[in-house]
């Protein structure tokens, strides 16, 4: 495994970060997502599962336990050379891998996790009939994409294209689906990250991940759809800055 490949690194030209960001992309992303995640004061470490962008060739990861132990392995060695303060956020799908890493690091390194963000997504076991349908068909999964926003249509008229999206996405949702296991319960921090427009992730769901931890939970409100985050990534940066606060988006 190549590291390189593995953590796509995103720091602002010529500053000097004083913490960082531990992030695992939604299903379908890779680690140039977390571009839109940088901020002058942070250091973002986005988790590039494979069958995608460099890692194109190698086969999609079968299950969350192994895209889990893949970035263990490819973090752990940042993680223990520095004290830096690292926050772990996982969007849609990666909130299932952040909260099982951070259950690791738990484990492994107790305390070096400073707080577990996870954004737009359900707690497991999340069972949707309509998306496991839809994984049988490429059209029918193009049109819950489309739906769910943040990918331009134009890139899926393309076959080449379509089948570069579709494929691990396709890997992540299977991933995801049969991850049917309730989340392990921590002790780290919790924020949770919903959207006023998320149909697919309701506030009040989304907020029951605050019965998987024995500390202190903030909550994020933000105006938008499902990947409103990634447009509003400075509200995060203040939530992480300011723990315990609970900031929601300006009212317009």
């Amino acid at each position: 495994m190549a590291t390189h490949n593995v953590l796509a690194r995103w720091v602002t030209p010529g500053s000097h970060p004083q913490r960082r960001l531990v992030f695992f992309p939604h299903a379908g992303a890779g680690g140039l997502t977390g571009r839109s995640l940088a901020a002058d004061d942070a250091e973002v470490l986005a988790h590039r599962r494979p069958g995608r962008e460099a890692r194109m060739a190698e086969p999609a990861a079968s299950s969350v336990e192994e895209a889990v132990q893949e970035a263990v392995e490819a973090l752990l060695p940042t993680l223990d050379a520095d004290d830096l303060p690292t926050d772990v956020l996982g969007h849609s799908f990666g909130a299932l891998l952040g909260a099982e890493f951070v259950a690791r690091m738990e484990r492994d390194r107790p305390g070096r996790i400073r707080r577990l963000v996870v954004s737009a997504k359900v707690p497991p076991p999340d069972p949707s009939p309509e998306l496991s349908e839809a994984l049988r068909d490429d059209q029918a999964l193009v049109a819950w994409l489309i739906d769910l926003g943040g990918t331009p249509p134009e890139l899926l008229e393309d076959p080449v294209m379509r089948s570069m999206v579709l494929d691990p996405l396709r890997a992540d949702l299977t991933a995801s689906l049969g991850h049917d296991r309730e989340p392990p319960l921590l002790n780290t921090p919790l924020l949770t990250v919903t959207a006023d427009g998320d149909a697919t992730a309701p506030a009040q769901d989304v907020d029951s991940w605050s019965h998987f931890t024995t500390a202190p939970v903030g909550t994020l409100r933000l105006h938008g759809g499902h990947h409103a985050l990634f447009e509003q990534a400075e509200l995060l940066h203040q939530a992480l800055r300011e723990p315990g606060s609970s900031p929601s988006a300006p009212e317009r």
